[in-house]
């Protein structure tokens, strides 16, 4: 199965046991809890950038 590389966006290889993340493009290596971690953080952090800037929030 494949999963998006946190580091390059490509494709990685999600392991037949949902253990490990590896990405043959630059070599990225995890395992799945920390990478869903890092890619929720990703996401808040891009939903961030979407909110609207209004005074006094």
């Amino acid at each position: 199965m494949d999963a998006k590389c946190p580091e390059c966006e490509k494709a990685a290889t999600l392991s037949d046991d949902l253990s490990m993340i590896k990405c043959p493009h630059c070599n990225f290596e995890t395992d799945y809890d920390t990478y869903l971690e890092i890619m929720k953080d990703k996401a808040l952090n891009m939903s961030i950038d979407y909110l609207p800037k209004r005074p006094g929030i």
